[in-house]
């Protein structure tokens, strides 16, 4: 193709006014190619042809090789805005490429430019996120679901599928003191759910119970009335989360779990559509978390970050498959990068305007420096190290309901002290 036609021109050249002319043929190559994929996701059609796959080989071994071995040092693939994604995009739909390989061989063929036959450490995390799905907003919400993630490698965490999926608003009527929500402190999903009644001021609509942070290795959640700080089921007297849900001849066991007072069954126990109902069945109490008009960028946004941050941490911290750790690891850190690029230019992730999609990222920050940075080996950079994310973290922190439905206490006594050596870190 023209570019790698022009990337051997610079190659070749043997005085220094051709390597020049080359070179800023090849940029200009380069620009116009990346202008052309701000609109598309591939070169032609809808999905990738032969000539997006020739594009994808040399923009490859653009930075492995190209960039420094033949001077072609103006900008690297990774920032251009379109071009670095389109990358990342077809290299994860290819075959499995061994780009060490390819690097090592091409250094060390040319003694001209390495005679001393050192080849570079460097290479581009290529399976980093991207944002290319944009163009496909089906495929990208469908891979942030969680059936989607119910597959998984051998020593992959898996996370399991919630079945009771009833609305208010839908299935069931909008009555104040109908609904009990239950919640431990320490578990992530609960927290967002916990974070919209509380922000979105819905005591007095929706009744809470909170769990001890520990589950009992056989019974599961569990409530502690007996321990300080903790009270016994208001509804029941039940022992374990287990007792609802039996009581109505389930075998889920997870929170959190909103219950119908009146019928005496579950309404849903997932924790994404809980908080849209929230939202959804009281639009005029406290912020609109998820307003029609801003839909699609926060449904966009959700889908990352779940899949990336939200579960990623888990991918990461509960695997016991060094090469499925190691991929989750470099998607989590280039999402807060992400994110921290995103949070220079804007307040809030959907714009200036605090949204559902904020509510669902906060959990995982919010543990990230004293819980998830030892517990999930997530040890690349803490939250208080990227300027912009830590100062949303902090905003976010500070809105009213926020602080009321965050206990870090509880997220470090959930996380530590009940396997391996059995201690709590005294940092956090």
């Amino acid at each position: 193709m023209k570019l790698q036609m022009l990337i051997d021109a610079t190659r070749d050249a043997d005085e220094q006014q051709a390597y020049e002319r080359a070179a800023h043929e090849v940029f200009a190559e380069l620009d116009v190619l990346d202008a052309q994929l701000a609109d598309r996701r591939y070169l032609g059609g809808a999905t990738p042809s032969a000539e997006d796959w020739e594009l994808h080989a040399v923009l490859l071994r653009f930075e492995l090789i190209y960039y420094a071995l033949y001077k072609l040092n103006r900008t690297r693939i990774r920032d251009f805005p379109n071009l670095g994604q389109y990358l990342l995009d077809m290299h994860q739909q290819g075959p499995e490429i061994d780009v060490e390989a390819i690097k090592r061989d091409a250094w060390l063929a040319d003694s001209h430019r390495n005679p001393k036959a050192v080849v570079p450490l460097g290479t581009p995390d290529l399976q980093a996120p991207h944002d290319r799905l944009r163009f496909d907003r089906a495929a990208l919400r469908r891979a942030a679901t969680e059936e989607d993630q119910n597959r998984g490698k051998k020593g992959e965490f898996v996370r399991g599928v919630s079945s009771h999926r009833r609305r208010i608003g839908r299935d069931l009527p909008i009555e104040a003191g109908r609904y009990h929500l239950i919640i431990a402190n320490n578990c992530p999903w609960c927290h967002r759910a916990a974070l919209t009644r509380s922000m979105k001021g819905l005591q007095d609509m929706i009744s809470m119970g909170v769990l001890w942070y520990r589950r009992d290795r056989d019974n599961g959640w569990q409530f502690r009335g007996d321990l300080a700080g903790f009270e016994p089921d208001a509804l029941h007297g039940y022992r374990w989360v287990e007792d609802y849900y039996r009581s109505v001849g389930s075998n889920q066991t997870s929170v959190p779990l909103l219950w119908d007072k009146v019928a005496g069954e579950p309404v849903n126990n997932e924790s994404a559509e809980i908080i849209r109902m929230f939202d959804d069945a009281w639009p005029d109490r406290g912020p609109r978390l998820a307003p029609p008009e801003r839909m699609d960028a926060i449904e966009d946004a959700n889908a990352w970050i779940w899949r990336d941050i939200n579960n990623g941490a888990y991918k990461a911290g509960f695997s016991s498959n060094q090469e499925v750790y190691e991929t989750a690891y470099h998607r989590f850190f280039a999402a807060l990068e992400r994110l921290d690029r995103l949070f220079a230019a804007q307040q809030w992730v959907c714009g200036d305007v605090v949204t559902e999609a904020d509510v669902r990222l906060y959990p995982t920050i919010y543990r990230f420096d004293p819980v998830y940075y030892v517990r999930m080996k997530l040890d690349h950079r803490m939250v208080r190290e990227y300027r912009n994310l830590s100062r949303w973290l902090r905003d976010f922190g500070e809105l009213p309901g926020v602080a009321e439905a965050s206990n870090i206490e509880h997220c470090r006594l959930g996380y530590f002290g009940r396997t391996g050596d059995n201690l709590i870190p005294i940092g956090g």
